[in-house]
């Protein structure tokens, strides 16, 4: 019989679609037993030896099927855990409220980061409301915590993968962009590569044509506006599109590139996310051409990227600031700077503590 804490993980997001929940799985999976209890989106199962997967049908309506998954909780936590580790579903206080005698704790990734104001306000005031049923709180960053007005907070930060060891130079300019397309404006980064093709064209002193690969898929129809851009101004040989790509499989990809682009719009609600592609490419040893959020400004030094404005034509002033300063980047010397940021490592230094101290302080 394992003597390991038994951890209950209840999340909104499919097992494995989660970077964040999937990584604190995987690195503590040997220190903790794992149940996670979450929605099946009818996505690909992963399967991770030593985690328990409990999936909830999401068939009928909105509220039917939100009552479903916080009923799901409450009957899993009758089961008896060392701590409960919510991420943020709607109703989740409920499930707190009816749970006095469990030990819980919830973790914040995000705000709202809907493009429609009144939508990020009230998600945000629900959101406030029912964190006050906790009192033991996680955010992601420091400013996440500030924002939500929390008197006591711990930090669980940010991690990233290292998805390719080489050591390739910037002798043609790999662009790669790997994430979501859902409200991000990628268009406008790939109408700034066409404005640099078109200098590329004219400039004969630029001898091999860059290049720009695109990883990822949108919920509104992103994918298509891209794949047709490229279509109608003839881009097929310099830009290319491979829709959405498991994990396991991102490793030949970023072996291909050599430029990482971590493409945020620089609105309000995303000032304070910061990306996961961000750490992916430093960690993988990429510069990044990345937009001046406030996250990326505190993670992106002149020895790792250039930091650009959200249009099209600071997208291309961006790689060309690459192409001048290609000789000041040391592709070893930024993934040492930022080896501390790998998931295994946030794992064992910042999760499994954590997780050790909050089952300690039972409520």
């Amino acid at each position: 019989m394992s003597n390991k804490k038994k951890i209950l993980i209840l999340a909104s997001e499919q097992f494995g679609f989660s970077t964040t929940l999937f990584k604190y799985c995987e690195y503590a999976r040997n220190d903790f037993e794992f149940t996670y209890v979450c929605w099946d989106y009818d996505l690909p199962k992963m399967n991770l030896p030593g985690v328990k997967v409990i999936y909830v049908s999401r068939e009928s309506n909105l509220i039917v099927r939100n009552i479903k998954l916080l009923r799901a909780f409450h009957k899993e936590i009758q089961y008896g855990y060392d701590l409960v580790f919510a991420t943020y579903s709607r109703g989740i206080s409920i499930v707190k409220l009816l749970n006095g005698h469990a030990n819980f704790a919830i973790y914040i990734d995000t705000l709202g980061v809907m493009s429609s104001k009144i939508k990020r306000t009230v998600y945000n005031l629900v959101l406030k409301l029912e964190l006050s049923s906790f009192n033991k709180v996680s955010v992601i960053s420091n400013e996440i915590g500030k924002k939500l007005r929390l008197k006591k907070f711990h930090i669980l930060p940010l991690g990233g993968a290292c998805y390719s060891n080489l050591t390739k130079s910037l002798g043609q300019l790999c662009l790669l962009y790997v994430g979501t397309l859902s409200n991000r404006n990628i268009l406008e980064s790939v109408k700034g590569f066409h404005e640099y093709i078109k200098l590329h064209s004219a400039n004969e002193t630029i001898a091999i044509p860059p290049s720009f690969t695109i990883v990822g898929d949108g919920s509104n129809g992103e994918l298509k506006e891209i794949t047709d851009y490229i279509k109608n101004n003839n881009l097929e040989n310099y830009i290319f599109t491979k829709g959405y790509v498991p994990q396991g499989e991102l490793g030949p990809i970023f072996d291909q590139a050599n430029i990482g682009v971590s493409y945020v719009p620089i609105r309000s609600y995303y000032q304070y996310q910061p990306p996961t592609k961000t750490y992916e490419y430093l960690i993988s040893g990429f510069p990044v051409i990345a937009t001046a959020t406030l996250a990326n400004k505190s993670i992106i030094g002149s020895e790792s990227g250039v930091l650009i404005d959200d249009n099209p034509t600071s997208f291309c002033e961006g790689i060309r600031q690459i192409q001048k300063q290609k000789k000041m980047f040391n592709r070893r010397l930024i993934r040492e700077k930022y080896a501390e940021h790998t998931w295994k490592r946030v794992v064992e230094d910042k999760f499994i503590p954590l997780m050790e101290q909050l089952i300690k302080q039972r409520n």
